[in-house]
């Protein structure tokens, strides 16, 4: 019995055309595959980290040169009393140069401010020194002075302060991630991703605890910034800070941070 010709073309057609299709079907099998696993890995976190050393590596490498380093802004100051009610506010003016420079004019006409510089405190009253102290503004380093020292210097720095940098976790906090620096008389929090700080605890000299909550962060050239910061004294608010006109500067005037020389006399 002869076959039909057309027949067989027609059967070799279907033969081929599975073929090309079991190829093609393992050829998109192998991609989503691939494609799969980049987005698992591109939606997983960083390397873990695991030591300050080795988070302030990643912070560097990240934001070395492009973190802003000069900028002021307003400050709307609000003061609570003890029973948690509004008692005053003021506007206040501050400038900072990190890695070490901050200043806050909280009268312009009276000459009064508070200059903290390197490692110490100088407040300031009509222009003249009223008093200075062996307290630094810690906070500089992790909010931004990091980026315009060397590593083991911010370490060092920071070792100083009294910070336990062998003290290190991963936790959340306001429902993002956050890394736990320090023991819990002496620490600060900084966002897992972005690196700003947002939350600080420490002892006053009186054994008094200061939690510094930071929040309301936005864009600033960049980096980041926050706009609200409120303080509690051992879990009681005393103090919100709300920033206005937060504007980046080329650079600010070394004459500044500068220190009048003469000292109000009985100091």
């Amino acid at each position: 019995m002869e076959i039909d010709r057309n027949y067989l073309n027609h059967q070799k057609i279907r033969k081929r055309m599975k073929t090309k299709l079991s190829a093609r079907m393992y050829t998109y099998i192998l991609l989503f595959v691939f494609l799969g696993c980049t987005e698992k890995k591109k939606e997983s976190d960083d390397p873990e980290i695991k030591t300050v050393q080795g988070l302030f590596e990643r912070m560097k490498s990240v934001n070395d040169s492009l973190w802003f380093k000069d900028y002021t802004f307003k400050q709307h100051t609000v003061f609570y009393d003890q029973s948690g009610k509004k008692k005053d506010s003021a506007l206040w003016h501050e400038k900072v140069s990190y890695p070490y420079l901050f200043r806050i004019d909280r009268d312009i006409e009276k000459g009064n401010y508070t200059v903290y510089r390197n490692d110490s405190t100088y407040h300031v009253l009509a222009d003249t020194l009223y008093s200075a102290t062996d307290h630094p503004a810690a906070h500089l380093v992790f909010k931004g002075g990091l980026y315009f020292i060397p590593l083991q210097e911010a370490i060092g720095k920071l070792e100083q302060y009294g910070y336990d940098l062998r003290s290190f976790k991963k936790d959340s906090f306001m429902g993002e991630p956050v890394y736990i620096i320090g023991d819990t008389d002496n620490q600060f929090w900084l966002h897992a991703k972005n690196y700003y700080c947002m939350r600080r605890i420490y002892n006053t000299d009186e054994g008094k605890i200061v939690d510094v909550v930071y929040e309301d962060f936005k864009p600033l050239g960049r980096g980041w910034v926050e706009q609200k910061v409120t303080f509690y004294l051992d879990r009681r608010k005393t103090m919100e800070e709300f920033y206005l006109d937060i504007t980046i500067r080329d650079s600010i005037a070394p004459k500044t941070y500068e220190i009048p020389k003469e000292i109000v006399k009985g100091r």
